[in-house]
């Protein structure tokens, strides 16, 4: 995701040289005065101080507008409904609806407030780099609640504009066009905003998820498992992941999990493997305790996973790394866990410093996590799990949508790893490369338990849970092109 928000950052306004604690103050004062509002005689005067304010700051019209087009969209859904909903003072009468004075004047002063204050906005954080304007939040001594939540409301914003741009390119290459109005373009459009709603909220309880992963809200909770920066424990010391009878089932769906049961042991770096809809992502948050298992247990170096505890000594690397990405540069992102762990901030920059020298993202330090490619956000994401020193690290298909060189990086990182891992991949040529350990998952429960070559060279059982043997374990007679 790009942050479009800091493209005309560098402009010489006056309002670019204000320092930015002071702006901060002073235009979030202005925004809580708008929003008090209550008199339509004050409409002029809030919309002539939003136009000056404007004016100084030097921005082009094209930022603002480009930024209104989206939540406009959310206005106009008011627009439709406010005035045939609101008050008894008929104006026009069409047929059985009939605008109201009422509902007029409610949405010509709730449409100025809402146009006001997000231009305003525009202004506080146009007008700075992203990043500074959060810094200045901090430095304020706002509570970090406040500045997470602005951090993630722009952070969604942004995105959620992004993906209505690719989807409307998208519909636009099948024809449709949103400006010619229709009451089937309506409805699609409706369709539209809906389905990026869900999106959004879906997206959102994964972000969530990954917050609570790395302490987020929680109190100190110290390890107690040996931390990974040292060798391996010895296997006779036993079992680092013990997991025994677990069932799962999402509410209102059919089960996932029954009664699965494995261990891993210090060092071991298992592979999970099966077909789509297997239960591998749901075993993952079930072993780190955000979902909670129907049945059985799960322990971590002899003690209990409770659902809903922070866990540190166990790592989850999602699949999406946008997911995990949400501080506003990649060294608070990476310094999160820690700090939510009580670590002193020494320790802390210590353990930030060695998890992206580990993952090689040392010259990242100071860039927003969501202005990196994709392997930068790989190593990145698994930098911040790395920070709070795991004794066991999941991964949930790690080089989904790498390129070739990225993919070809993270093999060599899990290879050099001296991590306990499980790796939930497609990839079985990745699998074959990084882990001396396959669990074959389906039908809700383990098909197989084994050796890489073993398991992935059996064709018969291969095929009979919908994969495919890896094409490096096929024989090729010499000399057939």
């Amino acid at each position: 995701m790009s942050l479009w928000i800091d493209e005309y950052a560098h402009l010489d306004s006056w309002l670019h040289r204000w320092e930015p604690r002071a702006k901060l103050v002073a235009l979030l004062a202005l925004i809580f005065a708008f929003s008090f509002v209550r008199d339509l005689w004050l409409v002029p005067v809030m919309v002539a101080i939003t136009a000056g304010l404007y004016a100084l700051s030097r921005l082009p019209l094209s930022f603002l507008l480009t930024r209104l087009r989206y939540p406009g969209f959310f206005m106009l859904v008011i627009a439709v409904v406010l005035p045939f909903t609101t008050g008894d003072t008929i104006l026009l009468g069409l047929g059985p609806l009939a605008i109201r004075q009422e509902g007029l004047l409610s949405l010509l002063l709730i449409a100025s407030r809402f146009f006001c204050i997000l231009t305003v906005g525009l202004v506080l954080f146009g007008t700075a780099p992203f990043l500074t304007t959060i810094k200045a939040m901090r430095g304020l001594g706002l509570p970090l609640l406040l500045a997470d939540m602005m951090l993630l409301s722009f952070r969604y914003l942004f995105e959620i504009g992004d993906t209505l741009a690719t989807m409307e390119t998208a519909m636009r290459l099948r024809g449709f066009h949103a400006r010619r109005l229709s009451l089937d373009g309506l409805r699609t459009l409706a369709a539209l905003a809906g389905s990026i709603l869900v999106r959004s909220y879906e997206q959102s309880e994964r972000v969530y998820k990954a917050m609570k992963l790395r302490g987020y809200g929680r109190a100190e909770r110290q390890t107690p498992c040996q931390e990974t920066g040292a060798m391996p424990a010895s296997r006779s010391a036993g079992p680092v992941l013990a997991v025994s009878g677990v069932s799962f089932a999402y509410p209102d769906r059919p089960t996932v999990l029954e009664h699965v049961s494995f261990d891993v042991m210090p060092g071991d770096r298992v592979g999970l493997i099966g077909p789509n809809g297997a239960g591998k992502t749901s075993l993952f948050l079930v072993i780190c305790g955000v979902a909670r298992p129907d049945t059985g247990t799960i322990t971590m170096c002899g003690q209990p996973v409770r659902y809903g505890d922070f866990h540190p000594e166990i790592g989850l690397v999602f699949q999406n790394p946008d997911d995990q990405l949400f501080s506003p540069s990649v060294r608070d992102d990476v310094a999160f866990g820690p700090l939510n762990m009580g670590l002193p901030e020494i320790d802390v920059e210590r353990r930030v410093q060695e998890a992206l020298s580990i993952t090689g993202a040392l010259a990242l330090a100071d860039r927003p996590p969501h202005h990196l490619s994709g392997g930068e956000k790989r190593m990145v994401s698994i930098a911040g799990v790395l920070a709070m020193r795991p004794r066991l690290i999941l991964y949930d298909e790690p080089d989904a949508s790498l390129d070739i060189r990225s993919r070809r990086r993270l093999i060599r990182f899990l290879q050099a790893s001296e991590q306990t891992f499980l790796i939930a991949s497609h990839d079985l040529e990745l699998i074959l490369e990084v882990c001396d350990r396959v669990i074959l998952l389906d039908e809700r429960r383990i098909i197989a338990d084994g050796a890489p070559a073993e398991i992935l060279g059996n064709t018969g059982l291969m095929e009979a849970h919908g994969l495919e043997k890896p094409h490096s374990l096929i024989p090729h007679p010499h000399g057939v092109l």
